[in-house]
């Protein structure tokens, strides 16, 4: 079992064939040509000439293996509520928010931005997204000022 240090140490002394190796661990809808091509610094292209689907890596391709196996565990300090889905649910969910955003007119290339609350339906809508291969910024939609023990105490500044 190597360390974590010298895992570490070989992305470093061997970053090609490091990123490689972890590269192999993922599906690829195209596979890529180079693992960095740094041609035109300062900018570095990752896996170039690659395509891949966040979405699928995450959820799909754990559905012929272990669908029903937590996926994603929800907890919320807000409601005192947890809710765990499955592989099987998460990706039942991703789709139906994938339809949601495509009958809104998303499609690949489009930008959405994700303004949630941490509810698990703002991973839902991130992985969406990703399906999709629309490009998505997160705002965090924060907690109400009473889920913050200190809000009470913070001067005010008016």
């Amino acid at each position: 079992m190597t360390s974590y240090a010298a895992f570490h140490q070989r992305s470093i002394t061997d970053r090609d064939g490091f990123w490689a190796e972890q590269a192999q661990l993922i599906d690829w809808q195209s596979p890529y040509e180079k693992v960095c091509d740094y041609s035109n610094p300062p900018f570095a292209k990752w896996f170039a000439g690659g395509k891949t689907n966040l979405c699928h890596n995450a959820v799909d391709r754990h559905l012929k293996t272990r669908p029903d196996q937590n996926a994603l565990i929800f907890v919320s300090t807000e409601t005192e509520q947890e809710k765990v889905y499955s592989f099987r649910e998460l990706h039942a969910e991703v789709q139906r928010m994938a339809a949601i955003l495509q009958e809104l007119g998303v499609k690949q290339g489009d930008r959405v931005l994700v303004y949630m609350p941490m509810i698990a339906e703002a991973a839902f809508a991130m992985l969406a997204c990703a399906r999709i291969g629309a490009i998505h910024s997160v705002v965090f939609g924060g907690f109400a000022s009473v889920s913050w023990p200190a809000a009470s105490t913070m001067p005010s500044r008016r």
